[in-house]
């Protein structure tokens, strides 16, 4: 059997960054992490950063030991963080993974004129604004406005939940 190469410093970093330096399971996102390959090297043979994801110790743990992670959640993982990195930004995963963490949640209360920062949240229906603000005005403006997870909203946290792939 032949030494296994390291996997080079720039394919490390560009899965750090896809998960932020954090574990990539949305209900986790815990570190510090581990590059994990989806399907096994000794299987594939090499390093590409499509079967590469980072995983915190815990999680690598439930993958190996206890199965409770198996490869088939990661792959989809790895897709649902990709489609997440294209489509939203930062702010907008920020919200996404605020919503995943809390079983209870649905409404964030966000600033006034914060529709930018939520553009492709409202736009794909996930996000609506429910009418509801600070009653306090500066020049016009709100202090604080709440936005509310539609139905569909509430559809694509489970799915990112449930490590079901996102449409």
């Amino acid at each position: 059997m032949s030494k296994r190469s390291a996997i080079p410093k720039k394919l490390r970093r560009q899965v750090e960054v896809e998960s932020g330096h954090r574990c990539a399971i949305p209900t986790c996102k815990k570190y510090p992490i581990d590059i994990h390959h989806i399907i096994p090297y000794e299987e594939c043979q090499n390093h590409s950063f499509d079967n590469l994801i980072a995983l915190c110790t815990e999680c690598h743990a439930r993958h190996h030991r206890t199965k409770e992670i198996d490869q088939m959640a990661l792959q989809i993982y790895k897709q649902n963080l990709s489609l997440l990195n294209h489509r939203y930004g930062e702010f907008e995963r920020r919200i996404l993974h605020l919503f995943c963490e809390s079983q209870t949640a649905d409404v964030v209360r966000l600033s006034g004129l914060s529709e930018i920062q939520v553009f492709y949240l409202l736009k794909d229906g996930l996000l609506q604004k429910n009418g509801k603000d600070s009653g306090v005005k500066s020049s016009g403006i709100p202090t604080w406005e709440e936005y509310q997870l539609t139905a569909q909203g509430k559809f694509f946290i489970e799915n990112l939940r449930q490590a079901r792939a996102l449409e």
